[in-house]
């Protein structure tokens, strides 16, 4: 069980982590985003798979500026870049804004800042978000932390998690695709303590052509294996979940679609 948290004295820092390789339009936009936050203690952790195109020069000139720090190396993939950026993190809490990702306004972070000081700072806290899919953007309020038992309350980069409790609990490499619905899941069978709250703070722009749209059949089996192993639902809990998740797959791939067919 996740040992108890206490309150950090004063606001919190952050660290905002960035995975990206060979993105430099969207490592570009997510750096706009990171460095127009205006009065918040933060760190930016970059880290780059070894990227062979122009974003190994963005990248490097980050780091020469001193706006971040981290890696640029090859790895075995997304979720051991991110143990690489939770390891080096040394903000109370941590947020995953990948390539493309970005921060709704300026003041995106001091707004979570408030809320979850003014919440005694729980372990892992989930915002709401705004969803792209090209010239459309629809809300993707935060759900309640019960809502693991089909999925992530929260969208990856408006999830905000304490760093020692999710020092606790790395990303597996058991998982491609579903390795964040796997921390939740073990931070949520551990005890850690989960809060939603209603502001919007992040901006997701969603690709069909990703991982997890690319290969459907692989996330739900991985879902599927989270729901058994870790939080221990029953069978027909989790043919309902399958269900859910397909219907919403085929609403996002149409979503898609539209706006390739409208730009």
């Amino acid at each position: 069980m996740t040992a108890p948290t206490g309150r950090t004295h004063g606001p919190p820092k952050f660290s905002i982590v960035t995975i990206v390789r060979n993105n430099a339009e969207g490592f570009e936009a997510t750096r706009r985003s990171v460095l127009d936050q205006n009065s918040c203690d933060f760190e930016w952790i970059v880290v780059d798979g070894a990227s062979t195109d122009k974003t190994l020069h963005l990248v490097e000139t980050a780091f020469a500026s001193g706006e971040a720090h981290g890696f640029s190396e090859p790895d075995r993939g997304i979720y051991d870049a991110m143990n690489k950026g939770l390891k080096a993190a040394t903000g109370d809490y941590i947020v995953f804004l990948n390539a493309g990702d970005r921060l709704l306004e300026s003041d995106s972070l001091q707004i979570v800042a408030d809320a979850i000081d003014q919440a005694g700072q729980p372990d892992v806290a989930f915002f709401a978000s705004k969803m792209t899919f090209g010239q459309k953007v629809i809300d993707r309020p935060a759900k309640s932390p019960n809502y693991i038992w089909h999925g992530q309350p929260g969208l990856h980069q408006a999830t905000f998690f304490r760093r020692e409790v999710h020092l606790q609990h790395p990303f597996s490499d058991r998982y491609r695709i579903c390795g964040d619905y796997d921390v939740l899941a073990r931070l949520r069978a551990s005890g850690a303590r989960m809060q939603s709250f209603p502001q919007v703070i992040g901006n997701n722009s969603f690709d069909a052509d990703a991982t997890s749209g690319r290969h459907k059949l692989r996330l739900i089996k991985e879902a599927v294996q989270i729901q058994r192993s870790e939080l221990h639902l029953p069978l027909w809990k989790c043919t309902a979940s399958v269900l859910f998740r397909s219907m919403n797959s085929f609403v996002f791939k149409l979503l898609t679609q539209i706006n390739r067919r409208t730009t």
